[in-house]
């Protein structure tokens, strides 16, 4: 006798085979008129499976001495507090991310204030030393501390910050005593310049930086600028006008 339906296609005589056809991982006989009932076998195991899981319930719940309305209140009051549960796990993940999120800022913000309170530091160590320095050499502040500060750099040593004269490099420069050169020995050292000794007095020029004026306070060929707009110059332009024998005035 032919059966219905065969899990595996080897159970059935070889001459029959193709007879059967393969649906849903089983092999089925071809017969017309008869309807494939297979999904609504497994329809009806699943209901009777979840109406044996709500019996099971309910037989636990009717142990304790409840009515129907009372197992059902109990019911819903379960549901809603799984989906309470549910919702504030979603709400504790919301949570979770919008503290790290602000955590995140907040370390950013502290890197930028130490950052800019560290700019401000070094700014504030090598302007008062090459102040200090241009001034006890008798030199012009306004020309010298930009080219000052272009050769100098903040250190960290031992928590300390410390200013470092250094060569174009980055790396640390020796005086002639084999020492680490200062910023006096750097100012010094600009003042024995061809360039940078106009910006000093008693160098045989001028304390602006510019070569003496003629018995009239002029400069021969009356090249002259004013403090105002020669300030507004880059440190550059107004090493060229130096050496181009402009008087600054006021």
């Amino acid at each position: 006798m032919l059966k219905l339906v065969v899990d595996k296609i080897e159970d059935v005589e070889e001459p029959l085979r193709t007879l059967y056809e393969d649906k849903d991982g089983k092999f089925r006989l071809k017969v017309d008129g008869v309807e494939d009932t297979s999904s609504l076998h497994s329809a009806l195991r699943s209901e009777r499976a979840s109406r044996a899981n709500l019996e099971k319930k309910v037989k636990a719940f009717e142990s304790l001495g409840k009515s129907d309305e009372e197992i059902k209140q109990l019911i819903e009051a379960a549901e809603k507090a799984e989906t309470e549960k549910a919702e504030k796990a979603g709400e504790f993940e919301k949570l979770k991310d919008a503290l790290k999120t602000q955590h995140t800022k907040d370390l950013k913000a502290k890197d930028d204030a130490l950052a800019a309170m560290r700019s401000s530091l070094e700014r504030y160590l090598v302007d008062a030393q090459a102040t200090s320095a241009i001034a006890a050499a008798k030199g012009s502040s306004d020309l010298l501390l930009p080219h000052v500060q272009k050769h100098v750099r903040v250190i960290e040593e031992n928590g300390d910050y410390v200013v470092k004269v250094v060569d174009a490099k980055g790396e640390p420069r020796i005086n002639g005593k084999g020492e680490p050169m200062s910023i006096a020995d750097l100012v010094g050292e600009m003042r024995q310049s061809d360039v940078y000794g106009r910006a000093f007095e008693g160098s045989g020029q001028s304390g602006s930086g510019m070569r003496p004026a003629n018995g009239n306070g002029a400069m021969p060929g009356n090249k002259t600028i004013t403090r105002a707009d020669f300030l507004k110059l880059s440190p550059a332009e107004q090493m060229e006008k130096a050496k181009g024998g402009f008087t600054v005035t006021e």
